[in-house]
């Protein structure tokens, strides 16, 4: 009985749940933005839901748009977030469908910035349960069209790996795509995967730039005083000049 009430409120949440797609835009410092797509089957637009969640702390929302198509609400959301923790209280109703999840990003011993998110579907329990597998085969020859969850991620840090299709990453755009069928994530979860690998900061070229700037005018003012000085002149005749011995400077 565990188990059944997660199938039964994802037999409902799928049969409106259509698609799910996201980018979300991910700086170095933790916040980011998002837009997002949820095409709902209902008889009416939840627009109170959206409003409820922009009001959330450290969640800024940019844009919203709630549009019809035929018994579908399709719902576009932008929005702003300060920080990691910010965008995971934003899920705060896990359901049977958790397409939101959430997301932490940890720093490495060897420096290494590691990106994961965790998703799931269905019930998680582990044992067997007969009317569970009775439920997911109805649903498998109800639907003709399984809804697919997709998720663009735009990171600010070099590309290591990433647990999708080598065509999905984008070294040079610094992307990556992951693009799940509800119907293989039934009563699992997914977890999605980046390593990224930090560059050298801004600043440091900054200050390199700089350094390198004073150590070129430095060694253009030497070779300046070396050529035209009228000191360096000087300095080397009294040098010659004391080293010459006594009786040249001094004769009796």
């Amino acid at each position: 009985m565990k188990k059944l009430l997660p199938l039964l409120l994802m037999l409902i949440l799928l049969a409106g749940c259509v698609e799910y797609d996201e980018e979300l835009w991910l700086n170095p410092d933790g916040s980011g933005k998002a837009k997002l797509r949820l095409i709902h089957r209902s008889n009416y637009a939840n627009t109170q839901e959206i409003m409820r969640k922009a009001e959330l702390p450290g969640i800024h929302l940019q844009d919203s748009q709630v549009s019809r198509t035929g018994p579908y609400v399709v719902y576009s959301v932008s929005f702003k977030f300060d920080d990691i923790e910010s965008f995971n209280n934003v899920n705060d109703q896990l359901s049977a469908a958790d397409f939101w999840g959430s997301i932490t990003l940890n720093k490495m011993p060897d420096g290494n910035i590691v990106f994961k998110r965790r998703i799931s579907l269905g019930s998680q329990e582990q044992e067997e349960d007969v009317l569970g597998d009775i439920l997911e085969g109805i649903y498998s020859q109800q639907q003709t069209q399984h809804p697919v969850w997709t998720y663009k991620l735009h990171v600010p840090w070099k590309i290591l790996t990433a647990n999708t299709a080598a065509d999905y990453i984008d070294q040079k755009g610094k992307t990556v795509l992951w693009k799940y069928d509800t119907l293989q994530m039934w009563n699992k979860y997914e977890l999605m995967v980046v390593e990224m690998k930090r560059g050298v900061s801004w600043l440091v070229y900054l200050l390199g730039s700089g350094v390198a700037i004073l150590l070129g005018f430095f060694v253009w003012w030497l070779i300046r005083i070396r050529r035209k000085s009228h000191l360096l002149d000087w300095l080397t005749h009294k040098k010659a000049s004391e080293a010459a011995p006594s009786s040249d400077r001094d004769p009796q």
